[in-house]
């Protein structure tokens, strides 16, 4: 009988190919997944700052400053009233910088209703930005508040 002589065999060499590759194509779902999930927490990281900054802007102008009409929300700025009802209570849209192309910001003005009534001095403010997106990297942040007409 011979020696057998040092070395892999082909299929040796093939068996550890094989496995390296099931392994590596199983790292690389990890990078798309990192990559996805970075996408949609900046995405979602601009909007909630896009909605905290209208929602300190209503905020520091006090309830009489919460009103739809085109002095409070100039279209020279990005606004645009959508609905405007006689009480100053309506919907207006902004614009969403740097989020992707079809990406919307909507404030809604009302005053606050509950199962015990109505209430003209309170108003309720609900500002909503939303992002398109493909599968799971699409969203929408929503903020509400309630600001008192005080005396």
């Amino acid at each position: 009988m011979k020696r057998r002589e040092r070395g892999f065999t082909l299929i040796e060499l093939l068996v550890v190919i094989t496995i390296l590759t099931i392994g590596l194509l199983g790292i690389s779902g990890l990078f798309v997944a990192g990559s996805v999930s970075a996408a949609k927490s900046e995405r979602m990281n601009l909007a909630r700052n896009l909605a905290l900054k209208e929602m300190e802007r209503l905020r520091s102008a006090g309830f009489s400053g919460c009103t739809v009409n085109p002095d409070i929300f100039a279209s020279s700025e990005g606004y645009q009233i959508l609905q405007q009802n006689p009480d100053g209570t309506g919907e207006v849209s902004f614009s969403t910088p740097n989020l992707p192309p079809g990406s919307q910001g909507l404030i809604e003005i009302s005053h606050y209703q509950s199962g015990a009534g109505y209430y003209p001095n309170l108003k309720d403010i609900v500002v909503t930005v939303t992002w398109p997106g493909g599968g799971v990297t699409g969203g929408r942040v929503v903020l509400h508040t309630l600001i008192a007409n005080r005396p």
